[in-house]
C-alpha cells in the first residue's frame, strides 16, 4: 500500500514544480525577448536603408529668430509664459471664456453663417449693448475688441518661418497651448470675412481668409497629428467661408484669384506623410520608453486606459513586436499618398492594419500596437478629403469668375482653363476629372467619387459624417 507524501516532500514537490513554472516563464520572455528585439533590429536596418527617420528627435524643427518667427508675439509669449509657469492660460481671442457660440458656414451641411444669430448672441452676452441697423456692422463693431490681436497676427504672418516655444523634448509631457487660441482666432477670421462679405466689401473680407489661413500655415512643421489635425480643421473653416460667400455671390473676381492662387500652395497630401512621419517617431519614443524606462509608463500610457496592467505583465519582446508593426503600418499608409503626383492610391493594401487582428491572442500580442493605432485610418480620409475639398475650392472660384465674365457656368470645366485657372486638377482619388455638370436652377454640382471609386451620382446622405459620404461634393443651396 503507497503512502501519501510527507508535508516535507510535498512542500519540496510544489517547490520544485513552482521552480520550473518559473524558469518556464522567464526561457518564455527571453525568448519572446531575442525574437522581438532582432525583429526590431531588422526592420530598423531596411527602414534606414530607405532613409526612414525613426527618432522623434529627427522631426523637432530648429530654433528660429524672433524677426523671422510667426510664433514670437506678445500674445504666444503670454500663453507659454503662463503654460511654463503651470497656469491654464486664458485664451484672448474669446468672447466668452464659457457659453456656447453661434455656428459658423459648413459646406457639408449646407450650412451658412447667420449674421443675426451672432447679433442676437453679441447682445445676450452684453457684447454689444443693442441692436444696430445692420447685424454685420454690428458684428464687425463687437469684432473691434480683437483688432489689436488680429492685426499682430497679420504683421507675424508677414514672417517666413513659425515655431512655437513647444518643450519637444518633454514628448509625452509637452504642452500645447496654442491650438485652442489658433482655433478662435480663426473663428474671428471667419466671422469677420463673413460680415464683410455682407456688407460688399470683398477686398477686405480677402484679407481675413489670407490672414486665417496663415494661421492654418504657421503649424506647418510643426511635430504632432493633433496641431495637423487643428491645421486641417483652420483650412476647412477658410474654405468653408469661401463656400458660403460663392453660394451667395458675394465674391468679386480679383479675390477669387487671389483666393485660388493662395489655395494652390496648400499640399494636404505632403502634410499627411509628414503627420505620419511625426506618429512613427512618436510612436517609437512611447515603446522605447516602455521596453526601457518603466518610471515612465504612466505618463506615456495616461490616455490608453487599461494598458498599463498590460504592460507590466506582457513580455518586452511583445513591444518591440508592437513597435515593427505600428511602423509597418505607417510604412502601408504613407506608400498609399503620393504628394508629387497629388494622388491618393486606396487600392494599395495595408496589410498590418489593426483590423487584420481578429483574433484573441493576435491582439493580445499586438495590444501596444492595435490600441494606439487605430484611428489612423481615420486620419488618412480626412486628409485625402481635405486635400479634395481644396481643389473644389480652387475650381470653384474659378468658376464664379466665369460666369461673372459670360454670365453662366461653362458647359464643362474645360472651359475654365487657361483663362481662368493654369490647370484644373484631377481627382485625387483616381487621378480622373471631377465630375461637374450644370443644374436647372442656374447653379452647379460640382464633385469627387470618393474612396469608394464609385459614383453615386453626388447625392448627399444627411445621416452620414463627412468622412463617411459617399461621394464628396461642392454644390450650393437651392435659390
Amino acid at each position: 500500500m503507497t503512502q501519501a507524501p510527507s508535508g516535507n516532500r510535498r512542500s519540496r514537490i510544489f517547490g520544485l514544480c513552482l521552480a520550473g513554472l518559473i524558469g518556464l516563464v522567464v526561457v518564455f520572455y527571453e525568448v519572446e525577448l531575442m525574437r522581438g528585439r532582432g525583429a526590431w533590429r531588422d526592420y530598423e536596418h531596411d527602414a534606414l536603408g530607405r532613409g526612414v527617420k525613426l527618432k522623434f528627435a529627427d522631426y523637432i524643427p530648429p530654433k528660429i529668430p524672433d524677426a523671422e518667427n510667426f510664433a514670437s508675439t506678445p500674445i504666444f509669449d503670454a500663453i507659454f509664459q503662463a503654460s511654463d509657469a503651470g497656469q491654464t492660460p486664458g485664451n484672448p481671442f474669446a468672447f466668452v471664456q464659457y457659453g456656447s457660440e453661434p455656428r459658423l458656414s459648413d459646406l457639408w451641411s449646407q450650412r451658412q453663417t447667420d449674421l443675426t444669430a451672432w447679433q442676437q448672441f453679441l447682445i445676450k452676452e452684453k457684447v454689444l449693448p443693442k441692436a444696430g441697423e445692420n447685424e454685420a456692422a454690428d458684428v464687425l463693431l463687437a469684432l473691434q475688441r480683437f483688432d489689436p490681436l488680429l492685426l499682430e497676427l497679420r504683421e507675424a504672418g508677414k514672417r517666413p518661418h513659425c515655431r512655437f516655444p513647444v518643450h519637444w523634448e518633454k514628448l509625452f509631457n509637452a504642452t500645447l497651448p496654442h491650438l485652442g487660441p489658433l482655433q478662435t482666432a480663426s473663428d474671428r477670421f471667419a466671422l469677420r470675412l463673413s460680415a464683410h462679405l455682407s456688407l460688399g466689401d470683398s477686398p477686405a473680407a480677402y484679407e481675413d481668409f489670407h490672414d486665417g489661413l496663415r494661421l492654418a500655415i504657421a503649424m506647418r512643421e510643426e511635430p504632432s497629428i493633433i496641431a495637423g489635425l487643428v491645421r486641417m480643421s483652420i483650412g476647412a473653416k477658410m474654405v468653408n467661408c469661401v463656400w458660403d460667400g460663392l453660394a451667395k455671390r458675394q465674391w468679386a473676381p480679383p479675390e477669387l484669384r487671389k483666393i485660388e492662387a493662395d489655395l494652390s500652395g496648400l499640399d494636404w497630401l505632403r502634410d499627411y506623410v509628414f503627420s505620419m512621419s511625426c506618429e512613427r517617431g512618436s510612436s517609437n519614443e512611447l515603446m522605447d520608453a516602455i521596453i526601457h524606462d518603466s518610471s515612465k509608463y504612466s505618463q506615456a500610457l495616461g490616455s490608453f486606459s487599461g494598458i498599463e496592467r498590460y504592460v507590466w505583465v506582457s513580455p518586452r519582446g511583445w513591444i518591440y513586436q508592437s513597435k515593427v508593426r505600428h511602423n509597418r503600418f505607417l510604412d502601408e499608409l504613407i506608400a498609399r499618398v503620393e504628394p508629387g503626383q497629388h494622388r491618393y492610391f486606396g487600392q494599395r493594401p495595408v496589410p498590418s492594419s489593426p483590423a487584420n487582428l481578429v483574433s484573441v491572442p493576435q491582439r493580445i500580442h499586438y495590444l501596444m500596437f492595435f490600441e494606439t493605432a487605430g484611428a489612423l485610418e481615420n486620419i488618412e480620409t480626412k486628409f485625402v478629403q481635405g486635400a479634395t475639398i481644396t481643389d473644389e475650392a480652387r475650381i470653384a472660384c474659378a468658376l464664379e469668375c466665369f460666369r461673372q465674365k459670360r454670365g453662366a457656368y461653362p458647359e464643362s470645366l474645360a472651359e475654365l482653363s487657361p483663362e481662368f485657372i493654369a490647370e484644373i486638377p484631377a481627382e485625387v482619388v483616381n487621378g480622373d476629372p471631377y465630375r461637374y455638370r450644370r443644374t436647372k436652377d442656374g447653379l452647379f454640382l460640382l464633385y469627387s467619387v470618393g474612396t469608394d471609386l464609385r459614383d453615386d451620382g453626388g447625392v448627399v446622405n444627411p445621416a452620414l459624417r463627412p468622412s463617411k459620404q459617399p461621394d464628396w461634393i461642392w454644390s450650393y443651396p437651392a435659390k
